[in-house]
């Protein structure tokens, strides 16, 4: 990190006013802090009197990202109505950030680079460039080096945006960093909610110092945050602390060279990852439930370790891959007889086929079982978002709020790019309604503070209601009873209408 902060001094020490600066590209795990990077590169830069613009190019659909980095001219498809100057435009004499870059479908990366070296862009619909004066910051928690290989990515667009680049490590690897970081966090939510400061163990200091945190800061922060508000003792404990079951990396466990240690731990998370995706049958959002952590981070993992739903397939038996298929199964035989020896129409003259026998693995049949269970659902609508033009603007944050209830032990059951529909204690969690609360209350601090501290202010508004609601056990899986989940009160689908909601 010493390193990270040297590179940042050296480059704002030669920015002059002005002049052109180089594309800056910030690699990392997810949730190390590259978005955090990037303002800082701004508002530390000759442009921070202009405008930055951020934008997450894995959380537009594909048919609409080019229309939002390039803008469109009326009548360009339907319901263009009006002209909309593209991001670029936007951030004429500032900075725009191209969040998860590695992830651009292919056909947009030519136009991106033809921009770049144009240092102009041409909207939808239009027959003439215009030109823009933006520095471009980008970021991955991708291998490009894979995807450069592999052809899914171009190197010529790759060595425009990595003029200079920044690799920012993942907690795991600083020390007692870790250790650090959690205290600072730990205090701000005391700080933030007006609770008596807490200290943290020496147990709980070595179970932070060994936990892996896929999720880096981001998940550290979450962590810190529940243990804040759902404990009263002023002495965090290792118990505490309820941090996720994950595949430990520890340098005692594996040898002492530091290569073979990267290469034993990338295996063994590699494994892990591969181990829950199976067992939920490749679902994303299962799977990063199960893991407790968002879907974006899951899909660069797998991405990041080449998984595929064939990865193991050609080592095991044929079987459905249904989630909610039980472990026994039932073998059925099939008689399938040579290719050489298949018969011909030409009749019975043909030698007879040889009969061999193939074992297909069948699962056993789905039992469900349904119980009443109080439940507390909790609803969260942006109120200054403008659907579909915002984007690039709401996804990160509803990320970031989707974070917040998981931190809480809440479940994700409604998402659309302006509100969060989320259920506490479908796992027969206790104290549901006080995780709601307070996950209520940590997503009204991120949304007041911004993801990165910028202070946004973004309006919103939250309904918190308690309904006995049936629940469906189909193998590991739960479902609540849709038709009375929709005959709730309108506090769970329309907080505007609600006299328990309040406002955020």
């Amino acid at each position: 990190m010493e390193g990270v902060r040297d590179q940042i001094r050296r480059l704002v020490a030669r920015q002059q006013a002005g002049h052109r600066l180089p594309s800056i590209m910030i690699t990392g795990e997810t949730g190390t802090g590259k978005g955090l990077v990037a303002h800082l590169l701004h508002r530390s830069s000759s442009r921070a009197g202009g405008p930055f613009v951020p934008i997450n190019c894995a959380a537009i659909p594909d048919t609409l990202l080019e229309a939002e980095l390039f803008g469109y001219e009326r009548g360009a498809f339907t319901d263009a109505r009006q002209p909309k100057a593209g991001l670029f435009q936007t951030a004429h004499h500032g900075t725009i950030f191209l969040d998860e870059v590695g992830l651009l479908p292919e056909g947009l990366q030519a136009k991106l680079l033809k921009a770049l070296e144009e240092r102009a862009v041409r909207r939808l619909g239009g027959t003439r460039s215009e030109p823009f004066d933006a520095w471009v910051l980008s970021a991955t928690n991708a291998d490009l080096s894979v995807a450069l290989r592999e052809r899914r990515f171009r190197e010529d667009l790759y060595h425009r945006l990595a003029v200079l680049t920044l690799t920012l490590p993942p907690i795991r690897e600083r020390g007692e960093d870790i250790v650090q970081i959690a205290e600072h966090y730990l205090a701000r939510a005391c700080v933030d909610y007006g609770l008596p400061s807490k200290t943290l163990s020496p147990a709980a200091r070595a179970e932070l110092t060994a936990y892996p945190w896929p999720g880096n800061v981001r998940q550290l922060a979450n962590v810190m945050e529940r243990v804040a508000l759902l404990d009263d003792a002023r002495e965090v404990t290792p118990g505490m602390l309820n941090l996720p079951p994950m595949v430990p990396i520890s340098a005692a466990a594996v040898p002492a060279d530091e290569r073979a240690t990267k290469s034993f731990d990338a295996t063994a998370m590699r494994g892990r990852v591969l181990e829950t995706l199976e067992q939920h049958g490749w679902n994303i959002s299962h799977t990063a439930r199960a893991l407790r952590i968002t879907r974006n981070t899951l899909r660069a993992w797998i991405e990041k370790y080449g998984l595929s739903e064939g990865t193991r397939r050609a080592r095991r038996p044929v079987a459905s891959r249904h989630p909610d298929a039980q472990a026994t199964t039932v073998a059925r035989a099939i008689v399938v007889p040579p290719p050489h020896q298949l018969p011909t129409p030409s009749g019975p003259s043909e030698p007879r086929p040889i009969l061999t026998a193939a074992f297909v693995a069948e699962p056993a049949s789905i039992k469900i079982r349904w119980e009443r269970r109080q439940l507390i659902l909790l609803r969260l609508v942006l109120s200054g978002a403008a659907g579909l033009d915002s984007l690039h603007d709401t996804s990160p944050m509803l990320e970031a709020l989707i974070d917040k209830v998981r931190s809480f032990g809440g479940r994700i059951e409604e998402l659309s790019p302006t509100s969060i529909g989320a259920v506490f204690g479908m796992e027969s969690m206790e104290e549901a309604s006080r995780r709601a609360a307070h996950a209520a209350m940590a997503m009204q601090r991120l949304l007041e503070r911004g993801r990165h501290g910028e202070g946004a202010g973004i309006p919103a508004r939250v309904g918190i209601h308690a309904a006995v609601l049936m629940v469906g056990q189909a193998g590991d899986v739960q479902h609540i009873d849709a038709v009375a989940r929709r005959a709730a009160p309108p506090a769970t689908h329309g907080v505007a209408r609600s006299t328990r909601s309040r406002p955020v």
